[in-house]
């Protein structure tokens, strides 16, 4: 074992701290993201090779996530999408921004709020940028210490004066399906609260003689990308 994290252990044995002795950081418990924020995120497939660029709205009081693509892609026939997720009724509408169309499908996933896994395990603080002006975060993960190697990583910022901590990035990997998935998301731009509520209102395509589809909408959906996932962090 290290001698600095053998030494570290020994100091936070003989003074009660918890600390992971497979990390030699000392365990706190994962503070809780704000109910209501909006942001931006860049996402990173690393299968497609393709980088997708999304706003979200979340609103954990309502149970309600919007996603939107932003057109930042230039490729040739490529179709952009709106999704509003509304867990208290398990309906999500995918809007087709280019057609104006809607379809709406049944979401069989429980809602799960943002935020840092009350079990995950705390695998180092550090701060990101120039020296003594950059920004301080943890770094969290799933692991189970000789039980689980890890698949979600989360750098997130500690608890800040706005009542919550904030992710920064996020790498989620998953090789038990069929593409495999391993996506890095950057999170950025966000702010506590939501400026319109009606971002949650699907628009008036979503009432007309729209199809209903009941599928798994972690395997399904017009495009693979960011929203087919989301549920693994949200």
């Amino acid at each position: 074992m290290n001698k600095l994290i053998l030494l570290s252990v020994v100091v936070a044995v003989a003074t009660g701290i918890n600390v992971s002795p497979s990390t030699g950081v000392e365990q706190k418990a994962p503070c809780q993201t704000a109910e209501q924020w909006e942001g931006r995120a860049s996402e990173w497939d690393h299968v497609q090779g393709r980088n997708n660029r999304f706003l979200i709205s979340f609103d954990g009081i309502g149970m309600r996530k919007r996603v939107i693509e932003e057109k930042k892609s230039f490729m040739p026939g490529r179709r952009f999408y709106e999704y509003i997720m509304e867990y208290k009724t398990n309906k999500m509408y995918t809007i087709n921004m280019n057609l104006g169309t809607c379809t709406v499908s049944t979401l069989k996933q429980p809602w799960q709020n943002h935020t840092i896994p009350s079990d995950a395990t705390l695998e180092d603080e550090y701060e990101m940028g120039d020296p003594g002006s950059g920004l301080n975060v943890q770094e969290w993960s799933d692991r189970l210490p000789a039980r689980r190697s890890e698949s979600w990583i989360g750098i997130y910022t500690p608890k800040t004066e706005n009542g919550g901590c904030w992710p920064v990035v996020e790498v989620f990997t998953d090789d038990t399906t069929d593409p495999p998935v391993s996506l890095t998301t950057r999170f950025f731009d966000i702010t506590p609260g939501i400026k319109n509520m009606s971002v949650f209102i699907p628009p008036p395509s979503c009432n007309q003689n729209v199809e209903i589809v009941v599928e798994n909408v972690e395997n399904s959906g017009p495009i693979y990308t960011f929203y087919n996932y989301i549920k693994s962090w949200f």
